[in-house]
């Protein structure tokens, strides 16, 4: 090649090099950018971890094994160059009153059979004075009117 094609072509080859070659500046902004966003996928992932253990919390309550279930210990977690998110309170559910010897509050794995022997009474019993339609839609925390004693199984 001549000294004049050989310059064209090392010329041409510069210009299509900066074309197709991302300039350092905008790779460091996708690093950055890069960067910024897992930072915010860890802290969505710590918050996701105590909002894990207080539906754990929460469960174990409404099911009855213990009030104060041991929460999961949290994954270690690398410090965030961002602030970190703001820690979530403890929930304590509020004091729920007694209940009336002439209820029963549905709790996971009821059923009206099962609560009709738990009280001495019927299913069918516990369906008229309820009004219920399908006995299989009952709903946890459900609150079921129980028959007075003197009616019961009739």
């Amino acid at each position: 090649m001549t000294p004049r094609i050989s310059t064209i072509v090392a010329a041409c080859a510069l210009s299509l090099a900066g074309v197709f070659t991302p300039s350092v500046r905008a790779q460091d902004a996708v690093q950055n950018e890069l960067k910024a966003l897992r930072q915010r996928i860890e802290q969505q992932g710590q918050k996701i971890e105590m909002l894990s253990a207080q539906v754990a919390r929460l469960s174990a309550q409404l099911d009855g094994r213990t009030a104060n279930a041991p929460a999961p210990a949290p994954a270690p977690a690398a410090a965030p160059a961002m602030a970190p998110a703001p820690a979530v309170a403890d929930f304590t559910p509020p004091a729920t009153p007694p209940k009336p010897a002439n209820v029963h509050i549905v709790v996971k794995g009821d059923s009206l059979d099962k609560i009709a022997k738990q009280h001495n009474t019927t299913a069918m019993d516990l369906q008229k004075i309820n009004k219920i339609t399908d006995p299989k839609k009952l709903q946890i925390g459900q609150q079921l009117l129980l028959p007075p004693s003197d009616q019961k199984g009739q």
